[in-house]
């Protein structure tokens, strides 16, 4: 019997200990270290937040609309050499054809326009680089025959 007695003891004290544990979330990181944590999302929060307009231009229609956002080189090109041409628009759309061909319709006051715009590597030089050439072929023109 006092042997029994010793071991309910001992488990109602094990118990006590488990539960006492139990819904406690420690964190093993030191306060300045969980600061300091805080300070760097808030950094990240500010970049996305403080693009500029011509590279939240490329930045929406690369990664919203065609839902890549691996084409740097290609969000670049769009950055510095289409948003000038059309920064005026109020409706830009991207339309990919190919791997290497995208169509790009914009309005310019009533009239809509499209950029045909192709990527090109060079091997020689082993760079990949853009050409765009304006076209009378749209997504409708190209594609509902």
């Amino acid at each position: 019997m006092k042997y029994g007695f010793l071991i309910y003891i001992v488990l109602i004290f094990m118990v006590v200990v488990f539960v006492s544990g139990c819904g406690k979330e420690k964190s093993n990181i030191p306060v300045s270290d969980q600061k300091q944590q805080q300070q760097q999302v808030g950094i990240e929060d500010e970049d996305t937040t403080s693009l500029t307009p011509a590279e939240s231009f490329a930045a929406g229609l690369c990664q919203d609309i065609l839902n890549d956002d691996t084409e740097v080189d290609f969000e670049s090109y769009l950055i510095d050499v289409v948003y000038p041409k059309v920064s005026n628009s109020t409706k830009v759309t991207l339309d990919r054809i190919s791997s290497s061909i995208f169509l790009l319709t914009y309005y310019e006051g009533n009239t809509e326009k499209h950029l045909l715009i192709q990527k090109y590597f060079n091997p020689q030089k082993g760079e990949i680089y853009f050409e765009s050439t304006e076209t009378s072929l749209s997504p409708i023109k190209q594609f509902l025959k």
